[in-house]
C-alpha cells in the first residue's frame, strides 16, 4: 500500500483487520482488500486516464492476483490511453514503461511467446519514430528473439532499428551481440554504418 495516501492506507488496514475478524478466511479478506484498492485506482483513472503511475499501481495489483485474463484486460485498457503529444518524448516515458511491463508479463508470467511478440510489434508500430524512439524497446525485442533462439530475427530487429531510427545505444547493443558471437566481419560492417551515421563521434 506504499503508493496510497497515508490516510487511505490506514483506512484500508483498519478495514482489513475488521474483515479478518468478521470473516476469518485470510484469503477472502485479502481479495476484498485488493478489490477495494483496485476500485480506488479506477476512480482516479476515470477522471485522469493518462495518469500512467496509477495505471502501473493497478497493474501491479492485478499481477499479484494472478488472474491473467483480468490482468491482460487491464493492460489493454491502460495502453489505449496514448499520450496526447506525438512530438514530445517526455509524455511517453511512463506510458512506454506500461508496454515494457506488458511485454514482460506475456513472456515471463503468462508464458505466451506469440502474444509477447505481438505486444512488441504493436508498440514499435505506435511509437512515432520520426520524432523520437526508445532504444530500450528495440534492444529488449532483439533479446526476446535471442531467448527464443532465433538469431536471424534478433539481427533483423536491430537492422530495422538502425534503418528507422539509428541511435548510439542500438548500434552498441548490436555490436556487442556480434562481438559475443565472434562475428568480427559483421562487427566491422556495423561500425562502418555507425561511422556513416555519427561521423563526428570520436
Amino acid at each position: 500500500m506504499d503508493n496510497l495516501p497515508k490516510e487511505e492506507t490506514l483506512r484500508l488496514y483498519e478495514e482489513h483487520l475488521r474483515m479478518e475478524k468478521q470473516h476469518g478466511d485470510r484469503h477472502v479478506v485479502d481479495e476484498l482488500v485488493l478489490e477495494k484498492r483496485a476500485k480506488y485506482y479506477k476512480n482516479i483513472l476515470e477522471n485522469n486516464p493518462t495518469n500512467y503511475d496509477i495505471w502501473i499501481d493497478l497493474l501491479m495489483l492485478e499481477l499479484k492476483r494472478k488472474d491473467w485474463v483480468r490482468t491482460r484486460e487491464t493492460f489493454e485498457n491502460a495502453v489505449k490511453n496514448v499520450p496526447p503529444s506525438k512530438t514530445e518524448k517526455r509524455f511517453w516515458k511512463r506510458y512506454i514503461y506500461i508496454w515494457i511491463l506488458y511485454c514482460t508479463f506475456e513472456e515471463i508470467d503468462a508464458k505466451d511467446i506469440e502474444r509477447a511478440k505481438q505486444v512488441y510489434e504493436r508498440i514499435l508500430n505506435l511509437i512515432p519514430h520520426t520524432e523520437f524512439t526508445f532504444s530500450k524497446i528495440w534492444i529488449m525485442y532483439s533479446h526476446f528473439y535471442i531467448r527464443c533462439k532465433n538469431l536471424d530475427m534478433a539481427r533483423k530487429v536491430y537492422g530495422n532499428a538502425i534503418g528507422k531510427c539509428p541511435k548510439d545505444k542500438i548500434f552498441k547493443a548490436y555490436i556487442q551481440l556480434e562481438m559475443q558471437l565472434g562475428n568480427f566481419d559483421r562487427c566491422r560492417k556495423i561500425y562502418e554504418k555507425y561511422l556513416d551515421v555519427f561521423p563526428d563521434n570520436p
